[in-house]
C-alpha cells in the first residue's frame, strides 16, 4: 500500500518536533500499546486527537486511515490529517494521525467507575451503534472490535466509536494469514467466527455479536464471558459454549430487551439478525413494550 509521506523544507521529511510545533499546546492523555495520544490546540484555538504510531508502516493503521477517509458515517472520528515524520527521539519515521477531539468518557472508564446502564440508557446505546452499523454495512465494512473501550459517552448523550485498527472490508484483501490459527480479535467480543480465523464467515452479524456484549456488559457491569486470572483460550471457550443469564432490567417487563440482547450474542450466526437493518427494526418494534423515560 503506498503512503503519502508529509515533506518539509525542500523535501526534507518533517520531524515530529517540527509537527509539534504547529500546535500552541499538547499534552499527552494516554498510551495504549503502541499508540501514544496527545491533545492540542492549533494556533487558532481548535482542539484535536494527535496519535502517534511507532511504526510508520503498520499495515493495520494504514487501512485504518484509509477507511476512515472513505467514509463520513456520523459518530466516527473524522481523520483531517495524517503522515509520516521523522521522530529524533528514536531515529525512526512514525506514522500520525490528527483527528478530531472527542469530548466525553470511554465507556470502559465510565463501568469502572461502577456505573450500570438503565434499561433506557440501554436502549439509547443500543440504537446509536445500530445506526452507526447499518452505515458500516453500506460502505461493507466491519469494526470487529466494538467493545467498552472503544465506545465514548459524551456529555450531550451522543455515542462516538473509535478505533478501526481490526477494520475488515468485505471483499478486500486480507491482512491475515488464512493459515493462522486465530484472526485479530479482543478476547470476551469477538464470536467464534473471528477469533477462528473463518475469514468468510465473518459479516455484519460479527459486529452484532459485540455489540450484544457490550450492552449486556454495561447494564450486568462485567463481561459475560470473561472471568478473573482466565486465559485468553478459556475465555475462548465460555465465549463459545456459556449462554448468559437472561438480563432483568427494570421496565422490560416482557424481556424482550433481555430476549434481543441475547439474539445478537447467539452462538450461531444464523440466530442472529441477518443485517444491521434488520437488528434495527426488531429494537424499534420492541420498544412499544419497553417502560423508557423521556
Amino acid at each position: 500500500m503506498d503512503y503519502e509521506k508529509k515533506e518539509f523544507d525542500g523535501g526534507k521529511l518533517m520531524t515530529f518536533d517540527e509537527l509539534k510545533s504547529r500546535y500552541s499546546s499538547i499534552e499527552r492523555i494516554k498510551k495504549g500499546g503502541q499508540k501514544i495520544v496527545y491533545k492540542v490546540k492549533t494556533l487558532d484555538g481548535k482542539i484535536f486527537a494527535l496519535k502517534i504510531i511507532p511504526n510508520s508502516t503498520d499495515a493495520r493503521v494504514l487501512q485504518e486511515i484509509e477507511v476512515i477517509n472513505s467514509i463520513n458515517i456520523p459518530n466516527i472520528p473524522v481523520i483531517v490529517d495524517s503522515g509520516i515524520v521523522y521522530d529524533d527521539s528514536v531515529g525512526e519515521n512514525v506514522l500520525f494521525i490528527v483527528e478530531e477531539f472527542i469530548e466525553g468518557v470511554s465507556c470502559r472508564d465510565w463501568i469502572s467507575a461502577g456505573n450500570k446502564m438503565s434499561l433506557t440508557q440501554a436502549y439509547r446505546t443500543m440504537n446509536a451503534l445500530l445506526e452507526i452499523e447499518i452505515e458500516l454495512e453500506k460502505h461493507k465494512i466491519l469494526h470487529r472490535d466494538i467493545n467498552p473501550n472503544n465506545i465514548i459517552l459524551c456529555p450531550g448523550g451522543e455515542i462516538i466509536l473509535i478505533d478501526f485498527g481490526l477494520v475488515k472490508k468485505l471483499g478486500g484483501l486480507s491482512l491475515t494469514q488464512t493459515a493462522a490459527l486465530h484472526g485479530p480479535f479482543t478476547p470476551g467480543y469477538a464470536p467464534h467466527e473471528q477469533f477462528a480465523n473463518m475469514k468468510l464467515e465473518q459479516d455484519v452479524r460479527t459486529d452484532l455479536f459485540q455489540i450484544g456484549v457490550t450492552i449486556y456488559e454495561c447494564c450486568i457491569g462485567k463481561n459475560p464471558f470473561v472471568e478473573p486470572n482466565e486465559s485468553i483460550y478459556d475465555i475462548m471457550t465460555r465465549t463459545m459454549s456459556f449462554i448468559p443469564p437472561a438480563l432483568v432490567l427494570a421496565g422490560d417487563n416482557t424481556g424482550l430487551f433481555s430476549q434481543f440482547v441475547n439474539m445478537l450474542m447467539a452462538k450461531n450466526q444464523s440466530q442472529r439478525p441477518d443485517t444491521a437493518h434488520d437488528a434495527m427494526r426488531y429494537l424499534e418494534a420492541i420498544k412499544s413494550s419497553l417502560e423508557l423515560e423521556v
